[in-house]
């Protein structure tokens, strides 16, 4: 089973189609590295076989590489970022982690990337790139399908060939946090027509790994993946922040697999209300 764990719900961003409803400045209290550390032993010792480090934005934790080191010791280790903190001291940290893959989210080209995450998001986020791509860091793209970028999801591509990124992780916009009442979702016909053009790339290409994550048909919260909110709350999925199920720094393991086994059995995903 797969665990995203969220280390911070601060992030530096305000996206348009932010899920967990990140505020565009750092107010929160985040829990130690002790705890965070104690929260990944907690979850190797139950079959958790991969974690992917998130937020928020992770990086605006002074001990995030403290934190994906420890975690990279014990288990497959990712992490999930926007790319604006990774200066080139961060690459070198990081460059000495075995992580699995660095996924940074790029959205398409500069006005359009810039239109769902802010002024010079952009070209922040292609400095972090830029960086991760110097020191060799096993780095993919992460791109969310949205009405401003659909039309527009080829050029990513053309992105990552022109820049040798061998992974790209596509995912259907979540109506969550912020993109819950937004204008962002997709129509039925858009999407479908979006995500056969991608099928067919799939299909087509050898050099890059493309993943598409079309969750509203593959649902798998609860059955592959789990995920620890900053404070420690299990829910189902990082996309379901509010379908708590207990908490993995109170509630013994038992207890907690048997919550999520029960909310299973509802049925529910994040595209209900």
């Amino acid at each position: 089973m797969f665990s995203t764990l969220r280390v911070t719900s601060n992030c530096n961003l305000e996206c348009l189609h932010c899920y967990s409803n990140s505020p565009g400045n750092i107010q929160a209290k985040d829990l130690p590295a002790a705890k965070i550390k104690s929260i990944i032993d907690i979850l190797c010792k139950n079959n958790i076989t991969h974690i992917t480090i998130s937020g928020g934005e992770p990086f605006t934790r002074h001990d995030i590489t403290e934190i994906l080191s420890y975690s990279a010791k014990k288990t497959n280790t990712g992490i999930v970022s926007n790319g604006t903190l990774i200066r080139k001291s961060t690459a070198k940290a990081l460059s000495h982690i075995r992580l699995t893959n660095l996924m940074i989210s790029l959205d398409g080209p500069k006005e359009l990337h810039d239109r769902l995450r802010g002024k010079d998001a952009y070209k922040k986020t292609q400095k972090g790139i830029l960086h991760c791509l110097n020191y060799k860091i096993p780095l993919g793209i992460s791109t969310t399908i949205t009405q401003i970028n659909h039309e527009h999801i080829m050029e990513v591509y053309k992105y990552l060939k022109q820049n040798n990124i061998r992974r790209w992780a596509i995912e259907t916009l979540k109506p969550q946090g912020r993109a819950k009442a937004s204008y962002l979702q997709l129509k039925t016909e858009q999407q479908n027509a979006v995500l056969k053009t991608l099928n067919h790339l799939k299909s087509k290409e050898k050099d890059i790994k493309i993943s598409i994550y079309d969750c509203e048909k593959n649902c798998s919260a609860g059955t592959k993946t789990i995920s620890v909110s900053p404070n420690g709350d299990i829910t189902p999925c990082a996309f379901m922040p509010d379908a708590i199920c207990a908490n993995i720094l109170k509630d013994p393991w038992d207890t907690i697999a048997a919550k999520i086994r029960e909310y299973n059995t509802r049925g529910a995903t994040c595209f209900q209300s």
